[in-house]
């Protein structure tokens, strides 16, 4: 899957649709967003601070996830 079928299949957790426009102007960033994504949670393995976590917690759209069953009252 490239960067572009990601995009789209989060956008359509949300019941959202972009023009390839508006896609392709979201691809670079999403990259940038991911490489340092990956950075930041190979710096947290380098340090005991990280000890006992499990990665990807770091996952940019994890809090959507959440929220979203929180309105379907899905989350307490």
């Amino acid at each position: 899957m490239d960067t572009k079928d990601i995009i789209v299949a989060k956008l359509a957790e949300w019941d959202l649709e972009l023009s390839d426009a508006e896609l392709e102007q979201l691809v670079e960033p999403y990259e940038n967003l991911l490489r340092w994504r990956g950075t930041v949670e190979d710096m947290l393995r380098a340090r005991p601070i990280a000890d006992g976590m499990q990665f990807p917690e770091s996952e940019p759209l994890l809090s959507h996830a959440l929220d979203k069953s929180d309105k379907k009252g899905g989350a307490a």
